[in-house]
């Protein structure tokens, strides 16, 4: 499994938003749509939340809401700024691929613009099906390898090998959305395959969307945004059935069943070593694993529980 350090090369995501309020506007559009049909709760979790850009569609609607990111250094940046605004707001720095927490925790679970950066999603699909609760809510977004543009570029090339399920690495043109000069694991993905890494994680889905529609530079350029996103609105209600749109939501709701439900209360209830899945024992800035005696360290009132494999 390949990770994408963004602390490695100083990238500040912030910058990335500064020119596309077009698609953060279309993702906060779709999102709110998403939050009206599902319960307030206690516990939930934003993976790959980053500086906090969609904090503001979920942060009142659950007591304990998490972001999670693999950048510590995002995260100590943005601390006082997101805590300002959302005071209940929880922030842990850990790797996707083995996630911190109790069975059965969370409400919730949200991943925007993350999962492109995953090249092993079976394995993350098993601990988003492993933390959320019975019955709990996942919303997740992708980079639709389907979508139209993608679809005539490969005809016009006679590329039949591209409709397979199979995913697609995307070639990064000299975007490489902060590793510099090193190329980036960018995968589209099949929204069949998707449909099965829900089903294996016991995620039974009853809502889609798609989003971005007018993702084109030309059209981002001739229309105002005003316009933009009137047509983003029209087109989320008419056409999310379909797979032309570069992104797409899914949300899931889990249909495992737990024969005794537990109470979570603190933060402390709900951390668990990430390489072993087993309790941890807390003394002041530190957490000690007792099962692999792992030490996991908290920084700038951080907890840092990252782990390479």
């Amino acid at each position: 499994m390949e990770i994408s350090n963004y602390d490695k090369f100083g990238y500040d995501y912030s910058t990335y938003w500064k020119d596309r309020e077009y698609e953060n506007i279309a993702e906060h559009a779709v999102l709110d749509k998403v939050f009206k049909t599902i319960p307030s709760g206690n516990w939930f979790l934003d993976i790959g939340g980053s500086y906090g850009r969609l904090a503001d569609t979920y942060s009142k609607r659950f007591k304990h809401p998490i972001i999670l990111d693999y950048s510590l250094e995002t995260l100590i940046h943005n601390k006082e700024a997101l805590q300002k605004q959302y005071s209940s707001i929880i922030l842990i720095a850990a790797n996707a691929y083995r996630l911190p927490f109790h069975d059965s925790v969370f409400d919730s679970i949200l991943m925007v613009r993350v999962l492109h950066h995953l090249n092993e999603p079976e394995i993350y699909f098993k601990e988003v099906g492993k933390i959320l609760k019975s019955n709990g809510f996942y919303i997740q977004e992708f980079a639709n390898k389907m979508h139209l543009k993608a679809k005539f570029r490969a005809l016009s090339k006679g590329n039949l090998k591209f409709f397979s399920k199979k995913p697609y690495q995307q070639p990064t043109i000299g975007n490489f959305e902060g590793t510099r000069d090193q190329s980036s694991i960018f995968l589209n993905y099949h929204p069949k395959y998707i449909r099965k890494l829900f089903k294996g994680s016991r995620l039974k889905i009853y809502k889609r969307y798609g989003c971005s529609y007018l993702r084109i530079p030309l059209l981002k350029k001739k229309f105002k945004i005003t316009f933009l996103v009137k047509m983003e609105s029209f087109l989320q209600n008419i056409l999310s059935w379909s797979n032309i749109s570069p992104s797409i939501f899914l949300i899931g709701k889990s249909t495992k069943k737990i024969s005794k439900v537990k109470r979570f209360n603190s933060l402390y209830d709900i951390l668990v070593c990430p390489k072993c899945k087993d309790p941890l024992s807390f003394s002041k800035d530190r957490a000690h694993c007792v099962k692999c005696g792992k030490e996991y360290l908290k920084n700038t009132d951080i907890w840092d529980f990252r782990i390479d494999q």
